[in-house]
């Protein structure tokens, strides 16, 4: 079935007459004929009925007609779209990232984003790390800011930055008049931490562990923002990461002796992604960037 038939039988409808119609596709009135005759002896079916100077569309031609429109606006869609694969600075991309780092992170580049690439249209997604990891893998994200390590063979990766954890306490709290204090010190304080599925939690508890950091408080935050809260209100003490740290000042951070409290955040993407390229330009922009 020939493309082109369907085009010569859109440009019929639309100018009225063969010869406007041969002229509008730029070819002659002969020859966009015999392809629509051609057309109708594949099918087996009447699509016009021809007078001297004039003609109409059958039924059959009409139901034709009418899925001629569909097929020809989805080879426009087609075309349109290869034209943004072969420019990976153009069109969505959409960027997924943790609701420990989203809303803490995002903020920071995104002005970036639209200077350094005007073309792109960033679609910005928020979600927890399980559900980021299966919508790379399923192309329904072309990347997203992950915490280290991810182990999935279908992506890959390269590194962001990393970030220090601070101890954040409430303000007036005995441990704010610290600039820095160890792990015996705060193993003492109740520890309040995120729900399950955060993996921010993950990273303290692992913390906690190798620290011998005490007992972790009976009640599981569900969102940094409600973590925070409970901080300041005084109820307990809490890990917060730098990124974090930096846009809620309401709460004092101390910093933990000889490190340890860290993460690294890198951007992932599916190893067959088409636009590999652009995504590795991104983890040299934004690293750089990152460590201005």
């Amino acid at each position: 079935m020939n493309l082109q038939a369907f085009k010569y039988l859109l440009a019929l409808n639309e100018h009225g007459g063969f010869n406007r119609a041969a002229e509008a596709c730029n070819v002659s009135q002969p020859a966009l004929s015999i392809q629509i005759k051609k057309f109708e002896d594949e099918l087996g079916i009447q699509l016009l009925e021809r007078g001297h100077k004039e003609f109409i569309f059958t039924p059959a031609g009409l139901e034709v007609l009418e899925r001629a429109r569909g097929i020809m606006r989805r080879v426009e869609e087609v075309d349109a779209l290869s034209k943004v694969w072969n420019d990976p600075y153009s069109g969505e991309l959409s960027v997924g990232a943790f609701p420990t780092l989203a809303p803490y992170y995002f903020p920071q580049i995104l002005d970036h984003f639209i200077d350094a690439y005007p073309s792109l249209r960033i679609n910005l997604v928020e979600e927890k790390t399980a559900t980021l990891t299966e919508r790379l893998k399923a192309g329904t994200l072309d990347c997203a800011f992950l915490a280290e390590p991810i182990e999935e063979d279908a992506l890959e990766h390269g590194t962001i930055f990393s970030e220090e954890f601070y101890v954040g306490v409430p303000q007036g709290h005995p441990l704010g008049k610290r600039k820095t204090i160890d792990s015996a010190k705060v193993a003492k304080e109740k520890m309040l931490l995120l729900e399950e599925g955060h993996c921010l939690r993950g990273q303290a508890l692992e913390y906690c562990s190798t620290a011998g950091m005490g007992d972790i408080l009976n009640f599981r935050a569900s969102s940094m923002e409600t973590l925070l809260q409970m901080v300041e209100m005084g109820r307990a003490v809490s890990l917060i990461p730098d990124c974090v740290a930096k846009r809620n000042p309401q709460i004092h951070y101390v910093k933990l002796k000889g490190g340890g409290a860290t993460r690294t955040i890198g951007l992932y993407w599916r190893c067959s992604s088409v636009r590999k390229d652009l995504m590795l330009e991104l983890v040299d922009d934004l690293s750089r960037e990152y460590a201005r």
